[in-house]
């Protein structure tokens, strides 16, 4: 133990003697060990660390699967994650034996409070069983009964713990107060646990009532609306579960049109987040062994300047393992402050990520730096210094004293020369391999910016408006609704245009449904099948407003009302799928439960994300299309978030009950769809920029070391006629002799990693040419100009002076 203390304070002097190196090593190892811990910060938040649930890794997922879905652009999307129905539901929980006992929940918003007071509320509809199958407790009072999660079971409300402590001040007495919704009073009959969440960290619901009370769906077979959950029995497997629910839901529906998934619940929230995590875990990973291996040749370089020590030392009858352990010892010291820079830069890198990460990743606001993040950081410390001190002490430690001591450099030299080369070449190869993901991340960021949305996104406000279910119930009221409040914005000064729609451009919302063409079956036949669409609902006027070129036919106006014959309007992408030899107009087709002539084909224009394929959709007039809430869309002169308020009271005026949730500019939804894409491209790329600047270094630190080394040996050259040029010309070759090794190394990898890189990628391929020329450029000019600094020394070198010193 004392003679660890013994070489640990002997390399603290060491570096205190070479301070720059020091500081060199450390501030490389920092950044590389502060990029991995950061990242692998968000990744273990979000992907590894088990969910605050007792047993979490019992808790599983079910889902309904429709696997002839997958055949349809419209429907794949979503053809293994279909919730269960409220019947369904209860069938299979009365008959499983698979689970301890299972659940279903979903999410709704109600209108709380009355007159002036009123607001949209968050509620979360829960089978009475789910916090059996969660293994918690409410923090006060009782969860639902059975006998209340029915139809017609007694009014009762359990709220969350931030309710009880925002709203109600984390009063006890709140048990038995009542709650006043549109939808009639509630009573409190409970306090959830703190920090409950069905949504992997994201804040629940302020308010919970029982599923069973949904009067809607409560019978309804065919409303698949609720995701399921079951606590998974020991003994019982994946498969046993999947085969028995399989058995217990699967009612009349054809073994090939229907299934069942079952996933671990984390797994299964996770997973549209678990492979663009990973790679940027590869990344930074990756720049952290280039982080070690620079740092283990600029310890190769310091170790020319330490021969005569280590020489001495061993020539005193110190050990060659005496020695290796001193250097091992020197290289975890490095580690060890690398370490603390690390985890320093870390903590501030996490935050930072969390703050640039799109917000729809879940888990996000449950990553923290915890001790399984310092023991990352603690063996990555113990990794990294056996990696930079490793090589330097067996180089050392097979000195030969006696050589070293009269004067010569032997072979060790030329070894130690030859694997610092050897070094570089792996730290171009990785470099490379972060290189061109970030060529191709920051091409397809690129290609994404550049798409046209086929509609105009300057000036435009999406306003979301709640209206009373009063209102919806009334034949006509919504379209009364909208068409005086679009009437009011018009009015307003600074405004061009006012529409609406159902589900508005970059939302995040979807609504298809199915048609058929005059002359087909109208139920479904072997080979033939109705025809899936998206749907949107929109006030008169919503493509002239929204830049919409029209292509043939007309759009529909005022005059189709609900007395006039029934019109849609298609899109491009539907007319081409369902007419492609002839024009669609004046075509027929039954479109919720109503034929409808289609007057119209407007352009095509994206709804969900950039990177997406044009749907096929259908366009119906509001007056002829019963319709809940619609969104708002103001155009307007210049910014139009400063008329919010204006439009607000125009909703207000309109009906009182009605309620503005919220409002973004279009132009933000847009940039918004492709958030993932551009987090994703700017880390990496920060990550290849600070990969080839470590490249960069470790080549001018070889090319100066063999500068050194080879004087003499240049010096003769000149002595004997060669010019400056020649001989500047003769280290630069040498050193990129090992650059176009390590380049070779580098591009097969990438290649390698084309297929895996592929499923990020948007308007190129994972081999496009121009990225790997233009990161093969952009890395050899970098080595060229590290590999020139130094070399130009050896062409000025003075023979005389040289031969002399010999």
């Amino acid at each position: 133990m004392s003679t660890l203390a013994q070489d640990v304070r002997f390399a603290f002097r060491t570096l205190l003697r070479r301070r720059a190196f020091a500081a060199i090593a450390i501030v490389t190892l920092a950044l590389g060990i502060g990029a991995a811990t950061a990242i692998y910060t968000v990744v273990d938040g979000i992907l590894f660390r088990p969910l605050p649930f007792r047993d979490a890794g019992r808790l599983i997922a079910v889902w309904e699967t429709y696997p002839h879905w997958r055949q349809d652009p419209i429907l794949q999307r979503s053809w293994d994650r279909i919730g269960l129905s409220i019947p369904e539901y209860a069938d299979w929980r009365a008959a499983q034996q698979a689970f301890s006992d299972v659940a279903i929940w979903g999410n709704d918003g109600m209108m709380l409070g009355e007159g002036a007071s009123r607001e949209l509320v968050g509620v979360t509809t829960a089978s009475a069983s789910m916090l059996d199958v969660l293994g918690v407790r409410p923090a006060l009072g009782r969860f639902f009964l059975p006998g209340e999660d029915v139809l017609g079971g007694a009014p009762v409300t359990v709220i969350s713990y931030q309710n009880w402590l925002a709203r109600y001040g984390g009063d006890r007495s709140v048990l038995g107060r009542a709650v006043h919704f549109d939808e009639g009073t509630y009573t409190i009959i409970g306090v959830l646990p703190e920090g409950l969440s069905l949504d992997h960290g994201e804040a629940t619901s302020p308010f919970w009532m029982p599923v069973g009370q949904d009067s809607a769906n409560a019978r309804e077979r065919g409303n698949h609306d609720y995701p399921a959950l079951g606590r998974l029995k020991p003994g019982s497997s994946l498969a046993g579960a999947a085969a028995e629910t399989e058995r217990l839901v699967r009612g009349g529906r054809k073994q090939e049109e229907f299934g069942i998934r079952v996933q671990d619940w984390q797994g299964d929230l996770t997973r549209t987040v678990r492979s663009p995590l990973l790679l940027l875990l590869g990344a930074a990973a990756l720049l952290m062994v280039i982080a070690c291996v620079n740092v283990a040749t600029l310890l190769l370089g310091e170790a020319a300047t330490r021969r005569q020590e280590m020489a001495a030392r061993l020539a005193m009858g110190a050990s060659r393992s005496r020695i290796v352990r001193q250097l091992l010892t020197e290289g975890f010291v490095l580690a060890a402050a690398g370490s603390i820079g690390g985890v320093a830069l870390a903590w501030s890198g996490t935050r930072l990520l969390v703050a640039l990460a799109p917000s729809k990743i879940p888990g996000l606001l449950d990553v923290h730096m915890d001790l399984r993040v310092l023991g990352f950081a603690i063996v990555t410390a113990l990794l990294v210094g056996m990696v930079v001190g490793l090589s330097p002490a067996l180089t050392l430690s097979e000195s030969n004293p006696a050589v070293i001591l009269r004067g010569g450099s032997g072979q060790s030299a030329r070894g130690r020369g030859s694997l610092q080369r050897t070094l570089v070449a792996v730290e171009l190869a990785l470099s490379v391999v972060l290189l061109v993901a970030a060529g191709l991340m920051s091409r397809t960021l690129q290609k994404l910016t550049a798409v046209d949305p086929g509609f105009r996104t300057g000036n435009l406000l999406a306003v979301k408006v709640l209206i009373p279910p009063a209102t919806v119930r009334t034949p006509g009221a919504v379209t009364r609704f909208f068409e005086e409040t679009a009437g009011r914005i018009r009015g307003m000064p600074g405004v061009t245009g006012v529409t609406a729609i159902s589900t508005y451009p970059f939302g995040g919302g979807s609504s298809s449904s199915s048609f058929i063409k005059e002359g087909e079956p109208e139920v479904d036949t072997p080979g033939q099948r109705a025809h899936e669409t998206q749907q949107r609902t929109t006030l008169p006027g919503y493509f002239e407003v929204m830049g919409i070129p029209l292509l043939a036919g007309r759009a529909y106006g005022h005059d189709d009302g609900a007395g006039a014959p029934f019109v849609v309007v298609i899109n491009e992408t539907l007319a081409r799928r369902d007419w492609p030899a002839e024009s669609p107009i004046g075509h027929r087709v039954k479109y919720q439960n109503e034929w409808r002539e289609i007057i119209g084909i407007v352009a095509d224009n994206k709804f969900g994300r950039l990177s997406a394929a044009v749907e096929a959709t259908i366009f119906a007039p509001l007056a002829q299309r019963r319709s809940g809430g619609l969104a708002l869309m103001v155009r307007a002169q210049h910014d139009p978030r400063p008329l919010l308020e204006g439009i607000r009271q125009a909703v207000q005026v309109a009906d009182p009950n009605a309620v503005v949730r919220g409002a973004d500019l279009m132009s933000d939804l847009v940039k918004r769809s492709f958030a993932e894409e551009r987090y994703r491209a700017v880390l990496i790329v920060l990550f290849g920029v600070i990969a080839a600047v470590l490249a960069a270094a470790g080549m001018y630190g070889v090319t100066s070391r063999a500068v050194a080394r080879r004087t003499r040996e240049m010096g003769v050259r000149m002595a004997l006629g060669a010019n400056p040029a020649a001989v500047t010309g003769l280290m630069i070759r040498h050193s990129l002799a090992g650059v176009a090794i390590g380049v070779g190394f580098g591009l097969a990898g990438s290649l390698l990693l084309a297929r895996y890189l592929a499923q990020f990628l948007f308007g190129i391929t994972a081999t496009d040419p121009l990225t790997y020329l233009s990161m093969l450029l952009f890395l050899g000019g970098v080595s060229v100009l590290a590999s020139w600094l130094p070399a130009r020394r050896a062409g000025r070198v003075e023979p005389a002076v040289v031969l002399r010193g010999e």
